[in-house]
């Protein structure tokens, strides 16, 4: 194995290349999401594209519910942002102090919460037509509130307990405790369980997204202060990773994975799916081996996120007008919905990355 390449130096953090390959990744991923969605079809007709890139319950929407590798892809990304929070917030307090650092982590909060309201509020959201139910997804329930709530956990995380080995224990007795009052009668579930029908509101989803980011920081840290960054993989990353696997494997057989409500057999599941591609991505940097169009996307994860509501859009139009045709003909398919949309962000992220633009929050 190569000697570890020099990694460029920003101003607060490292910038790791094999991180802006996983990050490019699941981008990807996030975009095949995007476009299988209104792909689906209603009541198992209609469907188009493959369901193994769809969210389970698209299909099978009951208890306990199908669950695919894209079920847990908001929760990765969970993941990486909690990842990436601890370089970013531990870089500005060894460089620019603590106020510097709280002044970035809010902001970027902020930022996504206003992506929230944009999202599940004006666009996706009943707000225009004096609904009120975007208001708990644009809080707590939607995408982005998720991610925004696990972000500030994990700076919160990180402020109040300084060393990885404590902080992962904060992230996995929130797990515990999520399973916990998920298996009492005494809460709303999104679906069926087989227990009563609670009248107490708890956000399941938000509660273990905060476990996810908080346990990605501990991650994060290892390898920073390992020294020699193998060093972090072999005695810290990829041990933790595989005990997260075995530990989802007992966990699903008690508790299944389920989405909506971030059950902790699919935290457990995305923490452990985590850190594997993270240690895979560190290893093929190792032997110089990269997919130079994933760290281009990677570089620019939040536009190309933001990006992905325009794919939603022009996919939702050619789902709803022509689905028909595109049953008909699935190679031309493949083309108009399954390859042009990718190649749109691909085109996007190497455009920003040859003007050497990074805009980030």
């Amino acid at each position: 194995m190569s000697e570890e390449r020099e990694q460029p130096q920003e101003k607060y953090h490292v910038r790791y290349e094999w991180l802006d390959q996983f990050r490019g990744l699941v981008i990807i991923f996030l975009i095949i999401s995007v476009i299988t969605w209104p792909l689906s079809g209603k009541n198992g007709t209609g469907i188009i594209g493959p369901p193994l890139l769809n969210h389970g319950f698209r299909y099978a929407n009951y208890y306990p519910p199908l669950i695919t590798i894209i079920d847990i892809g908001q929760q990765i990304f969970m993941f990486i942002l909690g990842f990436v929070g601890y370089l970013a917030f531990s870089g500005r307090v060894e460089k620019a102090g603590v106020k510097e650092a709280w002044k970035h982590g809010i902001i970027r909060v902020a930022v996504l919460y206003f992506l929230a309201f944009l999202d599940d509020g004006l666009i996706g959201g009943d707000l225009l037509e004096g609904g009120t139910s975007w208001i708990k997804n644009v809080l707590y329930n939607g995408t982005l509130a998720n991610l925004a709530i696990g972000t500030f956990a994990a700076y919160m995380g990180i402020y109040l307990i300084k060393n990885a080995d404590k902080r992962i224990y904060l992230g996995i007795a929130m797990l515990i405790i999520h399973s916990i009052l998920y298996a009492l009668p005494l809460f709303d579930r999104y679906i069926d369980t087989g227990y009563p029908e609670g009248v107490l509101i708890f956000p399941f989803n938000a509660f273990n997204h905060a476990a996810i980011a908080i346990i990605a920081t501990s991650f994060s840290q290892w390898i920073k202060e390992a020294g020699d960054i193998l060093t972090g993989f072999k005695k810290k990353v990829l041990p933790a990773s595989t005990i997260a696997m075995i530990a989802f494997y007992c966990f699903d057989w008690i508790q299944p994975a389920e989405h909506h409500d971030c059950t902790t057999s699919l935290a457990i599941f995305a923490i452990a799916v985590s850190g594997f591609m993270i240690s895979i991505f560190y290893l093929f940097d190792r032997i110089d081996f990269k997919f130079p169009v994933l760290t281009a996307m990677g570089k620019n994860m939040l536009v190309l996120f933001i990006l992905a509501f325009l794919v939603d859009l022009y996919v939702g139009i050619l789902a709803d007008n022509y689905r028909d045709f595109l049953m008909t003909f699935p190679p031309l398919t493949l083309i108009l919905v399954g390859i042009l949309p990718i190649l749109f962000e691909i085109a996007i992220g190497l455009l920003l990355d040859k003007y050497n633009i990074k805009i980030k929050i």
